[in-house]
Order: structure tokens, then sequence, then C-alpha cells
């Protein structure tokens, strides 16, 4: 493990969590760059369904240390690592926009994990994928109306309903152990 990692951090207020995504700067440096140009004049606020985000990108950590965090078992939500390349990303700010508007824009694009749309290869371990079919039969059944009722209310824009991040959504055997943690918790 070799490289340095810039920290994205997503922390939502509702849910009173934070969730740290590692993202490779080598060959990334560019897009992390054009990112952090659009998030740091934003005056972040907690708003009700929203999340508020900063880009880590004076003080970087090493591979050994974003992998060690990857693991860290603190949150419903676990930290993510990626090691692919980032696309640069534009929130499509205009001028006229209001500081509520680009948090809201901002949230659109990145809010619950959002980006791992725009970056490639996570590092998970195969320890950490849980293969259980029983569990997964239930991952995508076992919501009870009043949570149902919870994750419509929280619909983005694009679809996503703001509980796992959208790749983890699919009825599959293998997901990460962050995925069968964040459904244990809810249950209890």
């Amino acid at each position: 493990m070799d490289g340095t990692y810039a920290i994205l951090q997503e922390m939502n207020e509702r849910k009173c969590q934070s969730m740290l995504t590692f993202i490779r700067t080598e060959g990334n440096m560019k897009a992390l760059q054009a990112l952090q140009d659009q998030l740091e004049p934003i005056d972040w606020e907690l708003m009700e369904n929203s999340s508020t985000f900063d880009l880590e990108l004076e003080y970087l950590v090493s591979a050994v240390t974003a992998k060690e965090m990857s693991k860290v078992d603190l949150n419903p939500i676990f930290h993510r690592k990626f090691d692919g390349t980032l696309k640069c990303i534009d929130f499509g700010f205009r001028r006229s926009d209001k500081n509520r508007k680009k948090i809201g824009k901002v949230f659109d694009l990145l809010g619950n994990s959002g980006i791992e749309e725009f970056i490639s290869d996570e590092d998970i371990d195969p320890e950490d994928l849980e293969n259980n079919p029983s569990e997964s039969d239930s991952w995508s059944g076992s919501m009870s109306e009043s949570e149902s009722d919870e994750s419509d209310s929280e619909e983005t824009p694009r679809g996503r309903t703001g509980r796992v991040p959208p790749s983890l959504t699919t009825n599959t055997t293998e997901r990460p152990r962050f995925a069968n943690k964040a459904q244990r918790n809810r249950r209890n």
C-alpha cells in the first residue's frame, strides 16, 4: 500500500453521523482541486434532510491510514476508500445561486455517498463482504411501513432513497459489511 489520500467528509445532522471517503490523490489532484474550489466558498450550515461537506487536501493521509479507517466500526455507515479515477464534478453553480441553493446542489450530487457515482475501484476486502443469502433476501423487503414512508420522504432528485449507497441497494448475496451493519441497526 502506497500513495496519499484526500478525505471527503459528509456530515448528516439528522442521522448524527459523519462519513469519511478516502480518495487517492495520484491522478486525481485536478478533479480534487476542482471539487475543493466549488466546496470551499460555501458557507456550510446544517439544513434539514441535507448534509455538509468538507474536503481535506492540505493534510493527506497514507494508504495504510485510509485502509485502517475504512475498517473502523463506529457509525452505522463505514468509512470508504477509493483507489480509482475521480471524474470532474460540476455542481452547475450560477452567480445568482444563494448559499442554500448551492448546499442543495451539492447534496443532490454527493449526498448519501453519492461520490461513488464519480469514482471507481472501491477498496473492499473479501472478509468485509458478508455472503449470507438469508440476510440479503430480507434486506430489500424487511422495512416496516413507517421506515418505507420515511425512505419515500427522503427521495432525492436522482431517485436515491438516502438510506444506503445506490450500488448496495441491489439484491446481491455479497455486500460490504457496512451495508449489513446498517440494516441490523435499523431493525433495533
